[in-house]
């Protein structure tokens, strides 16, 4: 049984936890974005035209997927001349943990 003291640090410890969580295993637990993030994992930097042609998406459904995967944290673009190519953000701790957990 818990006391009213450990009831209180529970709350606290589960208070501090990452926000972050919820957040990034929703946009991964689309189908659309997972394929997405695994052909990331794949291929380093590949650009949306290319990743509409691999998960059979319109361009701007692939933008919008990506979109999504760069506000949570999960991949960054980068501008190579015309084109906008996405790569995974190896420098984020979530990123990384997850990465682990795929391969």
């Amino acid at each position: 049984m818990l006391t009213k003291k450990n009831t209180h640090a529970l709350r606290r410890g589960i208070d501090k936890t990452n926000d972050r969580f919820p957040v990034v295993f929703k946009a991964l637990g689309d189908p659309g974005r997972y394929r997405i993030f695994r052909l990331l994992m794949e291929k380093h930097d590949i650009c949306v035209t290319e990743v509409a042609q691999v998960c059979g998406m319109s361009v701007p459904a692939a933008s919008q997927q990506l979109r999504i995967l760069e506000r949570v944290g999960l991949v960054r673009k980068e501008r190579m001349g015309q084109m906008i190519c996405y790569v995974l953000r190896d420098d984020d701790p979530m990123t990384k943990g997850i990465l682990c957990i795929f391969r």
